[in-house]
């Protein structure tokens, strides 16, 4: 079964100095690589621009920006594969930055047609 991981950024992350960054985004590079070799990747995923590059579109038109209630930005997504929700949701624990409140992760099932 096929889950995305939305990967959402809180305000703590916007928060760290360049070199927590970069400390920060070797951890993520080194999740990919590991989890890469476990096989539950089959599609990547993909880090997304910023906010400010997005457009909403809605019955009433299309406006720029994502204009939500909400603190956290969806900053990026990744596609797990595993057996069951309960091996995704722990693969998702492990995603660098959950532990330290820097993101939230959203996991849903993909719908297989």
């Amino acid at each position: 079964m096929k889950y995305v991981m939305l990967i959402f950024n809180t305000p703590a992350s916007s928060e760290l100095t360049a070199e927590e960054r970069q400390a920060w985004s070797s951890e993520i590079f080194a999740w990919y690589e590991k989890q890469s070799g476990t096989g539950t990747l089959p599609d990547g995923g993909a880090q997304l621009q910023g906010p400010e590059t997005a457009r909403t579109l809605r019955a009433t038109g299309v406006t720029d920006g994502p204009f939500m209630e909400t603190k956290e930005v969806l900053g990026g997504y990744s596609v797990l594969e595993t057996d069951t929700y309960d091996q995704a949701v722990e693969i998702s624990k492990t995603w660098p930055g959950v532990d330290r409140g820097l993101i939230t992760i959203e996991l849903r099932p993909v719908v297989q047609f």
